[in-house]
């Protein structure tokens, strides 16, 4: 959608060079020729005694450190990705590093969007080209670029997408690192708010994640507030379900359904049909929490073609994760069963710990109620070397060891499923 004008009174702050002024998005529209705003520049011109000098001045360094651009690439990035994927991984970080043809803007945001592209089939992919990028970018230089504001844009973008990869890969404190850096490099670049909000709303998962749900919650609505202003709704819906999600996590349940229905009706189902999946997916999960599994059910069926659309590994584990969480609350706990020992095993084979924990701690469940007290010790044992790997503080661990004790008592066992569920779901990077 277009962005909203520009009020006369950004205009004159814009032309005044007054401190503090968004720039950048005065910037962008006018590039853009909008005839009302033409004429309000004029009107500007023609009533006012400005010393235009210095107000040009700032104009045109902010509209060259904007625009500037830098040298065409030796080579088209899709050759040269064609190239990296016919490598080990391990060439491909030395052919990067050392061939100066992959020191290009372009090749970095192919790689970019590459690793975006990865983000529902491997994970580890994923953070593989992310980091094939955050190199590609680091050894770009200016003249490539066009000027260190664009850099430092560039940087920040593949450092945010290298943060992201190491956040779906659960590596969240190196995710904290790398956001960081994208912080350092985009106070270096051109000021662009878009940047900035998208900074703010994948820092925003990562602190749902870490279980820092209101620093989450916070920083989902500072990048909603920005998309709010230039009128970008299917981005203000991302944000909205971030913030739903961190909500959820803060045992909302009712208010992340509210903030769910405000979302998907601003989501582009063209532009981003996995982002519709996950707000219905986590409007699933809500009324679960709830204990509204037959609403849940309902919602599930309505969309259940909409997850079959995809065929991204990653996204069919997760409905089926769903699909067993669903047909437990419903009693089926036979075909429960074999759901989330499908998703486990997928998850297992993707190297994603924290889910296999969370999906294990389900099946324990199941075979609580089922008094299948074999099967929940070894569920557990198997278990064991993953809270491990996750690094869970020693109280973790001993509850998790407590539940293989108590496989026979029903309660018990229960109200110990539900604490090492506690502590995963909002487990922070410490790890405790």
């Amino acid at each position: 959608m277009p962005q909203s004008h520009p009020t006369v009174d950004e205009l004159k702050k814009f032309f005044k060079a007054t401190p503090g002024s968004d720039k950048t998005r005065v910037v962008r529209h006018l590039l853009a020729e909008c005839p009302s705003c033409q004429e309000d520049w004029k009107d500007i011109a023609d009533t006012s005694r400005f010393e235009y000098s210095g107000a040009f001045a700032a104009a045109e360094q902010s509209l060259s450190a904007f625009c500037t651009k830098g040298s065409p690439p030796t080579e088209r990035p899709a050759v040269l990705l064609a190239e990296l994927q016919s490598l080990s991984e391990e060439n491909r970080l030395r052919r990067v590093t050392e061939d100066a043809r992959y020191g290009h803007p372009e090749v970095v945001e192919a790689l970019i969007e590459h690793s975006h592209v990865l983000r529902y089939k491997s994970a580890a992919e994923m953070l593989h080209f992310a980091d094939l990028a955050r190199l590609s970018a680091e050894a770009c230089t200016i003249e490539a670029v066009g000027s260190v504001p664009r850099l430092g844009d560039l940087r920040a973008r593949s450092w945010m997408q290298y943060a992201n990869a190491l956040k779906v890969c659960n590596r969240w404190s190196e995710a904290d690192e790398a956001f960081s850096a994208a912080r350092v490099h985009r106070k270096k670049g051109t000021g662009d708010p878009l940047l900035r909000a998208r900074l703010l709303e994948q820092t925003a998962s990562l602190r749902t994640y870490q279980g820092r749900l209101r620093d989450a919650i916070e920083m989902a609505e500072e990048a909603g507030e920005v998309y709010r202003d230039l009128e970008e709704w299917h981005s203000l819906g991302s944000t909205l379900v971030q913030q739903a999600v961190a909500t959820f996590h803060a045992n909302e349940p009712e208010e992340a359904i509210r903030l769910l229905n405000r979302a998907i009706p601003m989501i582009d189902p063209e532009k981003n049909p996995h982002l519709l999946l996950a707000a219905c997916h986590n409007l699933v999960l809500s009324y679960i929490s709830l204990d509204r599994p037959e609403q849940a059910l309902s919602l599930y069926f309505e969309v259940r073609e909409l997850y079959h659309e995809f065929e991204d590994d990653l996204i069919l584990l997760r409905v089926g994760w769903q699909e067993g969480q669903l047909l437990r609350d419903l009693g089926h706990l036979r075909a429960a069963e074999t759901a989330l020992l499908q998703a486990r095993k997928g998850f297992l084979e993707h190297n994603l710990n924290h889910e296999v924990a969370l999906v294990s701690l389900d099946l324990a469940w199941v075979y609580v109620k089922l008094r299948m007290v074999e099967e929940l010790k070894q569920t557990v044992a198997e278990a064991v070397p993953i809270f491990r790997a996750l690094r869970v503080g020693r109280e973790t661990l001993a509850a998790l060891l407590q539940l293989q004790q108590a496989a026979d008592q029903e309660q018990q066992a229960l109200d110990i499923i539900g604490v090492l569920n506690r502590r995963l779901t909002n487990r922070r990077k410490t790890g405790k």
